[in-house]
Order: structure tokens, then sequence, then C-alpha cells
């Protein structure tokens, strides 16, 4: 005769498994980064050098293939401020592989690296009172959409 597992034992169980795939799942992406620290420090400190971070913000993320670095340029005077001309110089002497994709609510560009050993997510934010950039209406969104009550009997 199998005895039946209580229902919250299973969940305890499940949850614990899960819990420690993730902690390896963890220890896996800090050695990816662990392993190309100084790669990545020597390839694109330079980079990074003069980057305000009173005004910008910078963090490296793990994944289980290769690091990502990703930087928010923050009240840019528009998308030919230095400081992201810099940066775009830079990165797109070392790959062909650019993507961008357009945010006009937020007077944002976002622009995607791929290189062979990390990619580097670069969100240019425009001040809203830039002298070259502003969002124009184009038209507008009509959307139907249901709206629902409750009723019980």
């Amino acid at each position: 005769m199998n005895r039946k597992t209580n229902p919250l034992i299973q969940a305890i169980n499940s949850a614990t498994k899960t819990s420690r795939q993730q902690g390896h799942d963890l220890i896996g992406k800090a050695k990816v980064l662990e392993d190309s620290r100084m790669k990545l420090r020597v390839r694109y400190s330079e980079a990074f050098k003069d980057l305000d971070l009173t005004v910008h913000s910078l963090y490296v993320r793990a994944s289980h293939f290769k690091p990502s670095i990703e930087v928010n340029l923050n009240t840019l005077d528009g998308f030919k401020d230095p400081v992201l001309v810099d940066l775009l110089e830079f990165f797109t002497a070392k790959t062909e592989h650019m993507t961008t994709r357009d945010w006009p609510d937020y007077l944002n560009r976002d622009f995607s690296l791929e290189l062979d050993d990390v990619m580097v997510n670069i969100s240019a934010y425009v001040r809203s009172d830039s002298p070259t950039c502003r969002k124009v209406q184009i038209g507008v969104k009509v959307e139907e959409v249901p709206q629902y009550q409750l009723v019980c009997d």
C-alpha cells in the first residue's frame, strides 16, 4: 500500500528543490563573471573611465553564456550627446552586431550590442527639454477593452 504524501509536504519538497536549483544557477553565473573578470576589465574599462555615476548607472549581470554590461545614460541633451557617442564609437569598433529600439513615451533609445565575450545594453534617456529631440504625436490609438463585474447567484 502506497502512502499518499501530504500536499503541504509536497509543496515544501518542491520549493526546496527549486531553491537548491536556483542556488546552483547563481553559483554558475558567478563563476562566469569570475572567469571573465580580468578580460572584461582589460578590454572595456577604458570605455567607462569618465562615466559620472551620480547621473548615469552601470551594472554587470551574469548569464550562463556571457556577462552583460548594462548602462543607463540619463538626462542627455540628445542622441548625439558626447557621453553616448563615445560609448557607441568604442563598442561599434568592436562589433557590427547592434540593434536599437525606441521608446518614444520615455524619450529613450536602447542600443544592444553583441560582442564575442559580452553583451552591452545602453539605455539612453534624453532630457524632456532637449534642444534636438522631442516626442511628436503621430496619431491616436483607440482600443476597445472589455470590462467586467462579478455577479454571483
